[in-house]
């Protein structure tokens, strides 16, 4: 009977353990996670400092929530009919990634920007064309903070724009 008492407590032991032990994985992935979203902390270098957001502890991180009034066909019209293509653009293929927050007054900040080549490596690109891309973004006022599960957030939106000699498409 001892031995049967001791093999159970063991047995116990173990499946405790293994249950901690999970529970501490799924805690570290979870960390993980949110660090591979990540925020975009206030840069006094790249943003205005009136742009605020409602509750920087709660933002939203699922993009599909931030919308543009009329959709993206409208946020496409707008793109292309405020986008000036400049012959020195004529040559350049690549992608531009534009990732941004919209608080919950529909206000749009803290834009940071990647470029990208045709394979999806880091690339260069004119910085004129860079300042382009960047300030169309910034011009636009139609973005509509996420509502979800009954409650008001800020959110984050990214945006890939493709250009092919020159041309801009959002893809």
């Amino acid at each position: 009977m001892i031995k049967t008492n001791t093999f159970q407590n063991i047995l116990i032991l173990i499946t405790v353990f293994a249950f901690f032990t999970a529970c501490n994985q799924e805690e570290k992935q979870q960390q993980k996670y949110q660090n591979q979203i990540g925020d975009t902390p206030y840069n006094f270098n790249l943003d205005t400092k009136n742009f605020k957001l409602c509750d920087s502890l709660n933002t939203l991180h699922k993009r599909a929530y931030v919308k543009y009034k009329g959709g993206n066909k409208a946020l496409k019209k707008e793109l292309v009919e405020n986008y000036k293509l400049q012959s020195q653009y004529k040559t350049y293929n690549g992608y531009f990634i534009i990732r941004f927050v919209v608080n919950c007054k529909d206000e749009a900040g803290r834009y940071r920007m990647e470029v990208l080549d045709e394979n999806f490596n880091l690339a260069n690109a004119p910085k004129e064309l860079q300042k382009h891309i960047l300030n169309l973004f910034k011009t636009l006022k139609n973005w509509q903070h996420p509502f979800y599960e009954n409650k008001h957030y800020d959110g984050y939106k990214f945006i890939t724009i493709k250009i092919t000699n020159g041309q801009i498409q959002l893809v």
